[in-house]
């Protein structure tokens, strides 16, 4: 077979992830794909994956694409003729301490959501399920019957068939030596002299897609760590069970360990949390169905776990420490979309060890989005907008990628941080913050302060009560009755000038944008199905002049939202935002704080404008708004004279608070926020943002909107019970059938007890009516909490 000279797609790698998007292209219609891959199929690291794969997720976007491949996977077999080694085994999650099995309850309720049982058994159950276990610390254990295991290279010559049957052509022995672009998009693919001109092309190549997307300019922030595990010879306990009997998965995440029977002995497997980070710099160029060295010293810490959890093993005789190279993000979770920096180049990668249970799912999601240009699903947690170019550091990978494997199986509390690769993005008042107790985590490389009682008051991390609730309600109360100071300089600011600024952004934005000079507006940028790609706020500063504030993980959408929807307006654009920085004042005495800061009169400015202001030896400008809910401002300074005018807050005698404080007091005033009540697949009607629409000038998603009557309304939740603590996704119950789920949740210190935003589509017509409506119920860890809900904000309704 002779490489073509063009294209429609070519997808580079022959992975079982590679795999999976072009069978999905070629499924949905997608025809003239090419698959090349450097050596043969499977020969990275899927002929090495341990092949196991969890319906239960801790998120509503992970369950859903394993659930999708599992479904997949058996039905591969059929079509193709390939078996793909598909067994439904059921896996055993066993818990050793109390928040352990907090956290594994928690997703037996998020399964719950989506129709997935799960059953809490007691250790003497749980060692029914796994005779060669000890259960003398288990504390309880979950149950999943529908879990099991796939031959990882049978999956992708599965799916390759299935290609290829729908005339996929699929190359080996084929390296990509560059990448093409013309005009800034791609446009062809080197092998060697050869070139393949192509309209997209998808990089999917496991541990080397950095470097392969590098060819092109794009960022795809990922690296390589060592994961160990080891296969026994025949272990007569296991040969006990019989012909084609199989052990569940077994998973002690307390110990590190994930286990299963193989070939009549055993795989154990770990994630240890001193892991070995490996450069695709140190591998061989021709590394091909290989492994790396033997480490018995490294492995041997939870090799001593194992000889605990799993006796046997001090007889088994170990048939080879299997050491082989994955690839891992910086926040562990996988990455997929197009680039931000190069159109028509879209990415998948970073799998985190999840990569066979979740490729069936992502290499549809991957392929719905080549062909739409947008997501068809909610993907927020692993779109690769979230990654900025600055997370591409090649420094702060090789810090943090052995930490985020090393962390692989740590309970998700509240609270919980890297601690790695820290201080990359710092504000301008930064070291003000640090002298002040601020508490912080990284958000998007950025240092953000969540509180100001230091790690006294952050540590332990808890599922309960936090360390840091009183010092929080100290923060919340001087949002609302004194003068403090939010550091929001994350924020990302983007300026659009230019002749066609107004009627650009009008397009862009759903709210109406020709507004008076000095004023602000609210809106959202919407995508064609009416789905919230970003909220933002607009200001207005000259005819053909405006400042976009938007969220600090959204610049990079943003940027790429509009040079896509640029067209032929006369604008120019920029990211601004390491020129500002913006500090927060809020509360009832903010005005008298900032009016002592300076001998210049501050202006009295109503709700949504702005205008310049003095704050010490500072200039800037102040806006009359709050994302607290409370009174206040928010000033913008240049970010050399951010300290100076901190200072000067300081000294007219603000007081400081951080993002959990700001959380608490957001969602008391049902704000949205991206991310959780605003999403992509989440339209302003069903927000309750409809009023911020500007229906007849043209913006994109109108037409969507125009006759869309949502099934589903965001609203506001008050527990009846102080014990309740949501945290995110817990499913809400009415009537006895899941309506919804929690989008955010924080302590209540007006109400003192938990309040939730929640995303629910029953009962409409009662709330509808601008009732508070009893007899909801929230499950938090398999027990359920009561609660009242309405649609106006928690603090106007209850």
């Amino acid at each position: 077979m002779t490489l073509p000279s063009a294209a429609r797609t070519v997808v580079i790698g022959g992975g079982v992830i590679g795999c999976s998007i072009a069978y999905h292209l070629a499924r949905e219609g997608r025809k003239d794909i090419v698959v090349l891959e450097r050596s043969k199929l499977t020969s990275g690291t899927t002929w090495h994956a341990a092949g196991l794969v969890r319906r239960l997720r801790p998120s509503a976007t992970l369950t859903k694409l394993i659930n999708y491949s599992i479904d997949l996977y058996g039905a591969l077999e059929t079509e193709t003729g390939q078996a793909t080694g598909w067994t439904q085994t059921g896996s055993l999650t066993l818990a050793t301490n109390p928040d352990r099995l907090t956290n594994i309850k928690r997703q037996v309720s998020l399964g719950r959501a989506f129709g997935l049982e799960a059953e809490v058994v007691d250790a003497a159950r749980a060692k029914q399920l796994w005779p060669l276990i000890e259960t003398d610390d288990v504390i309880g254990a979950v149950w999943s019957p529908a879990d099991g295991r796939v031959n990882p290279s049978d999956v992708a010559l599965a799916l390759s068939k299935g290609a290829r049957a729908r005339g996929v052509q699929i190359f080996e022995d084929t390296a990509v030596t560059g990448l093409q672009k013309k005009g800034g998009r791609i446009s062809g693919v080197e092998v060697g002299d050869h070139v393949i001109e192509a309209d997209e092309v998808v990089i999917a190549c496991g541990l080397w897609s950095r470097e392969v997307a590098a060819m092109a300019g794009a960022h795809m922030p990922l690296y390589a760590c060592e994961h160990f595990y080891i296969l026994t010879k025949p272990l007569a306990e296991v040969q006990a069970l019989g012909k084609g009997a199989h052990l569940p998965t077994l998973n002690d995440q307390d110990a590190f360990l994930y286990a299963r029977d193989d070939v009549e002995g055993l795989l154990v497997g770990c994630f240890e949390p001193h892991a070995k980070g490996i450069s695709t710099r140190d591998l061989p160029a021709d590394f091909s169905f290989d492994l790396l060295d033997e480490d018995w010293d490294h492995f041997m810490p939870m090799m001593e776990n194992a000889l605990r959890r799993i006796p046997a093993l001090e007889r088994a005789e170990v048939r080879m420490l299997l050491n082989g190279p994955e690839s891992f993000t910086l926040d562990s979770q996988f990455m997929l979309g197009e680039s931000p920096e190069v159109p028509g180049l879209f990415l998948m990668g970073g799998m985190n060890s999840t990569g066979i249970a979740l490729a069936g799912g992502a290499g549809k999601a991957m392929a719905e989005w080549i062909i739409a240009g947008e997501p068809t699903m909610e993907l927020n947690e692993a779109d690769i907008r979230r990654f900025s170019p600055e997370m591409n550091v090649l420094d702060a990978l090789e810090a943090r990628i052995p930490e985020v494997l090393g962390r692989h199986y740590d309970n998700p509390y509240p609270g919980r941080a890297m601690e790695t690769a820290r201080g990359q993005r710092r504000s301008p008042i930064h070291a003000g913050l640090v002298a002040a107790g601020a508490q912080f985590e990284s958000r998007g490389g950025w240092e953000r302060a969540v509180h100001f009682g230091g790690e006294a008051a952050h540590f332990p991390l808890s599922f309960g009560v936090p360390a840091w609730r009183a010092q929080v309600g100290i923060e919340v109360e001087a949002c609302r009755n004194g003068a403090a100071i939010l550091d929001l300089s994350a924020f990302g600011k983007i300026m659009v000038q230019g002749p066609d600024a107004c009627s650009f952004l009008n397009h862009l934005c759903a709210a109406q944008m020709d507004i008076p000079e000095g004023r602000i507006a609210y809106t959202q940028i919407l995508n064609a199905r009416g789905g919230v790609e970003s909220d933002l706020t607009v200001q207005r500063h000259g005819s053909e002049t405006y400042l976009l504030i938007v969220g600090a993980g959204e610049v990079v959408r943003d940027l790429k939202r509009i040079r896509e929807t640029r067209g032929d307006f006369r604008v120019e654009f920029t990211d601004v935002t390491s020129g500002y920085a913006i500090l927060g004042l809020a509360g009832a005495k903010a005005r008298a704080v900032l009016r002592a800061t300076s001998n210049t009169p501050v202006p009295d400015l109503k709700s949504f404008h702005f205008a310049p202001v003095e704050i010490g030896l500072a200039r800037g400008w102040a806006g009359r708004l709050s994302f607290t809910g409370e009174e206040g401002f928010e000033l913008y300074i240049p970010t050399d004279m951010a300290m100076t005018a901190y200072e000067a807050l300081l000294d007219a005698g603000a007081s400081h608070a951080g993002l959990y404080a700001s959380g608490s007091l957001r969602i008391e005033s049902g704000f949205r926020a991206f991310g959780h009540e605003l999403t992509p697949g989440t339209t302003p009607h069903e927000a309750g943002l409809g009023a911020f629409c500007a229906m007849g000038t043209g913006f994109v998603g109108e037409e969507t909107l125009r006759d869309h009557t949502p099934a589903r309304r965001i609203v506001s939740l008050l527990f009846d019970d102080p014990d309740a603590i949501p945290i995110h996704d817990e499913p809400v119950y009415f009537g006895g059938a899941v309506v919804g789920q929690i989008t955010s949740a924080a302590w209540s210190y007006r109400f003192g007890r938990s309040v939730a935003l929640a995303m629910i589509n029953a009962p409409l017509d009662q709330l509808a009516a601008n009732r508070v409506v009893a007899g909801f119920e929230v499950e938090i860890a398999c027990t359920r909490y009561s609660a009242r809900a309405a649609l106006k904000p928690a603090k106007e309704a209850f």
